[in-house]
């Protein structure tokens, strides 16, 4: 690992326990505030801390290399996490999705469970249940997916009161931020699964997107990440094309490297149970098996690929030149 790269870690929010209980969010995007506050103590004492605002050094260190990263910048990012991460002196970097700044239940998937969540009262639905429904309208096209959601909202308008913990950071707080020392990315306009909207549609969301944060903070913004972590390859040609310098993805784990494609570096997602053990305390072990571990096997399935890659290209070769050497003996 520390031959290798950086394992990039992909968060979203930090919640108190009541909080938790109270939250549209899905499980796996969320944190306890202890958790992650113990697992900075242990990260910032054991790790190296990498700093997304500068070009990665891939010189071999002596300790294992962390990037911390939150996706689509909930509220609790200002208020928790990064109160968390200056006591630790840990870098952060934060991918907002700009007209969405400052909402409540500002994305389809929360005010789709606030909705499930309404609808399911009295009835024997689980948690899980739900989630099962939002992973199966990700999969819909965009205007499909947009249409069965409001249908859900309109027939259960009180959700929308039912969730005010979710919500996003404003402008302010993200300029306050900016200054104090947070790195800023995008994460588009409105968080569109870009694979399932026109690439015009696409083009848009990725470059006005990266025009409002250079605007709002003055600087350029060199960050971007895809939302749900689903690429193409003519997404990842405009995320080039639209002049930032790295994108993340979040779907395959496995570790920043050298010869990591810089438009489609993997991320790692971590969620509460990537830490805890079984009484539900920080636990460094825990951590290096669901999470680093996971980055590895991430790390040696890209190294199997390559390594087959080029032994069929030997093969391609070899048997070029037995085909030609029997043809020229044959004339």
């Amino acid at each position: 690992m520390r031959r290798h790269g950086t394992v990039v870690l992909t968060f979203h929010r930090v919640l108190t326990d009541a909080e938790i209980q109270r939250t549209a969010s899905m499980l796996g995007m969320v944190v306890r505030e202890k958790t992650f506050a113990d697992f900075l103590a242990y990260a910032s004492r054991e790790c190296e801390l990498v700093d997304l605002s500068r070009d990665p050094d891939w010189q071999s260190g002596s300790n294992l290399r962390l990037a911390i990263t939150f996706d689509d910048g909930w509220a609790d990012n200002a208020s928790v996490a990064y109160q968390i991460t200056r006591k630790h002196q840990a870098p952060m970097a934060i991918f907002i999705v700009t007209k969405r700044l400052g909402e409540t239940l500002p994305f389809w998937p929360e005010r789709a469970v606030a909705a499930l969540d309404r609808a399911s009262s009295g009835q024997d639905k689980s948690r899980s249940d739900i989630e099962q429904t939002i992973e199966e309208l990700k999969k819909l096209p965009a205007n499909e997916r947009s249409r069965r959601v409001e249908l859900l909202v309109v027939e259960n308008p009180d959700a929308q009161a039912t969730a005010p913990i979710d919500q996003t950071m404003n402008w302010e707080q993200v300029t306050q931020l900016y200054r104090g020392g947070v790195t800023f990315g995008s994460h588009t306009c409105t968080h569109e699964i870009l694979t399932t909207i026109p690439l015009k549609n696409a083009q848009d969301e990725i470059t006005a997107s990266r025009t409002d944060i250079e605007e709002k903070l003055g600087a350029p913004c060199r960050l971007f990440s895809y939302p749900n972590g689903d690429c193409s390859a003519e997404v990842r040609e405009l995320v080039q094309q639209a002049g930032y310098r790295f994108a993340f993805l979040n779907q395959a784990p496995g570790i920043w490297t050298e010869s990591c494609d810089p438009y489609l570096i993997p991320r790692v997602n971590v969620c509460e149970y990537h830490l805890v053990d079984a009484r539900g305390n920080f636990s460094a072990l825990t951590f290096e098996y669901a999470v680093i571990w996971s980055a590895v096997k991430g790390l040696l399935r890209q190294m199997h690929a390559i390594t087959l890659r080029k032994l069929r290209h030997s093969w391609r070769a070899l048997l070029g030149r037995l085909i030609g050497a029997v043809r020229q003996e044959a004339s």
